[in-house]
C-alpha cells in the first residue's frame, strides 16, 4: 500500500513538472503598435483645444524626469497642474489631421498653434453638444467622443476667516499660511447619474517695485483644501499625494445626493507670498492684473469617461509599483489609441480673505 501511495505522489510530481513551460515574452510588433496619444477637454464656453502626442514605452520615454517630486519643483508655470512643456516639445506630433464633429452636423478643422503645442479651432462648446474627435496621421485614425454636461450649481451659504492653520505639519504641504478660510457650501444637484469635480483654489497677486526700483509681478496660488465631509472619501487612496490627505478626493458622483441639495463644509489655506511663485515678464515690466488674496470655488460637472479617467489617475498617483503589486491601468476612451477626451461645465465663485 505504501508503495503504490509513493508510486501515484511521484507521477503526480512528474505531470506537474511535464506542464511547465517557458513562454517567451513578446511586446508589441512596431509596425502593428499604435502611439498615438489623444488628449482634450472640451470646456463649455470655452474654445476646443486638443493636444496629439506620440506615446514610448516605458525605456525609450524621452524624458528628464523619472518621478513627481522632480516634475513639481521643475514646473515653470505656477499656476498650471505640475505640466511641464519639456514633454510635450518632445512628443508632440504637429503634422496629423486634427478634427470635431458637432452634434452630427457641424464640422471643424483645427490648426497646430505652435505656442501652444496642441491644435485648436473656433468652436466653443455648449451644453448638451456631442463631440466627435478624430486624429489621423498616415494610417493611424484615433476617435474619441464626448458629451458637455449641463451647468451645475453651488451655492456658498456661509465663510469665516480663522486666523490659526491646523494643517501647517501635513506632510507633503508646502505652505505656510497662517490663516484658513472655513467655508459652508451647497450642492443643488439635477438628480440621475451626476459626476463631479471640486476646485477650490486660493490665490493672490501683486506688482512690487524693489530696491533697485525693478518692478515684478508675482502670483501666489494653493490648490489643496480639506474637508471631512464623506463626499470626499475614496478608501482606495490609502496614501497622502502633494498635500492631500490619505482617502481624500476631489472627484465623486451625486450617491449622497439623490437628487436634492447637498450641504458640507471645507477648509481652504490662505496663499501666501513665501510659496514658489512665478515672476511675470521680467524684461517687458508687464502687470499682472492685481488680484486680493481670495478663494475660488468652482463645482465642475464632468462626463463619465473624465470621471474615470481623474480616478484612476489619483489612484495611479498613490499605488504601490513593484513586480508584485496589481498595475493601476490609466483610463482612457481613445479608439485604436491612448488618451481621453472629457468635458465639463462649471460655476465658480470668488470669496475674498477681507471683506
Amino acid at each position: 500500500m505504501k508503495t503504490l501511495y509513493t508510486i501515484s505522489l511521484l507521477l503526480l510530481l512528474f505531470i506537474g513538472t511535464a506542464c511547465e513551460r517557458t513562454i517567451d515574452f513578446e511586446g508589441p510588433k512596431e509596425e502593428t503598435a499604435n502611439d498615438m496619444v489623444v488628449n482634450a477637454l472640451a470646456v463649455e464656453g470655452g474654445r476646443l483645444t486638443v493636444f496629439v502626442n506620440r506615446a514610448y514605452l516605458v525605456n525609450q520615454t524621452p524624458t528628464q524626469y523619472y518621478d513627481y517630486d522632480h516634475a513639481v519643483f521643475a514646473r515653470d508655470d505656477m499656476a498650471a497642474d505640475y505640466a511641464l512643456p519639456f514633454y510635450g516639445q518632445r512628443t508632440a506630433i504637429t503634422n496629423a489631421q486634427v478634427t470635431a464633429v458637432v452634434n452630427g452636423k457641424d464640422n471643424y478643422e483645427l490648426f497646430f498653434d505652435a505656442d501652444e503645442l496642441a491644435f485648436q479651432s473656433d468652436y466653443v462648446p455648449r451644453e448638451g453638444d456631442h463631440i466627435v474627435v478624430t486624429a489621423a496621421q498616415g494610417k493611424t485614425l484615433v476617435r474619441a467622443e464626448t458629451v458637455v454636461p449641463a451647468k451645475p450649481k453651488i451655492e456658498i451659504l456661509n465663510h469665516e476667516v480663522i486666523n490659526e492653520n491646523p494643517y501647517s505639519e501635513i506632510n507633503g504641504l508646502l505652505n505656510p499660511a497662517e490663516k484658513i478660510m472655513r467655508l459652508t457650501c451647497r450642492i443643488s444637484d439635477a438628480g440621475g447619474k451626476q459626476y463631479y469635480r471640486l476646485r477650490v483654489r486660493s490665490e493672490v497677486s501683486q506688482t512690487n517695485i524693489d530696491l533697485h526700483k525693478d518692478q515684478y509681478s508675482w502670483y501666489v496660488m494653493q490648490d489643496v483644501y480639506f474637508s471631512e465631509d464623506e463626499l470626499f472619501v475614496d478608501h482606495r487612496l490609502t496614501s497622502n499625494f502633494g498635500g492631500w490627505p490619505a482617502y481624500f478626493s476631489t472627484v465623486f458622483d451625486n450617491t449622497l445626493m439623490r437628487g436634492s441639495a447637498y450641504t458640507f463644509s471645507l477648509d481652504a489655506l490662505e496663499a501666501m507670498p513665501t510659496l514658489p511663485y512665478r515672476n511675470t515678464d521680467l524684461e517687458t515690466k508687464k502687470e499682472l492684473v492685481p488680484i486680493p488674496s481670495r478663494v475660488m470655488v468652482e463645482l465642475q460637472s464632468i462626463s463619465p469617461d473624465l470621471y474615470r479617467y481623474l480616478k484612476s489617475v489619483q489612484l495611479y498617483r498613490v499605488a504601490e509599483v513593484d513586480a508584485f503589486s496589481e498595475q493601476v491601468q490609466i483610463y482612457s476612451n481613445a479608439e485604436n489609441g491612448w488618451g481621453i477626451l472629457g468635458a465639463l461645465s462649471y460655476d465658480r465663485h470668488y470669496i475674498n480673505f477681507e471683506d
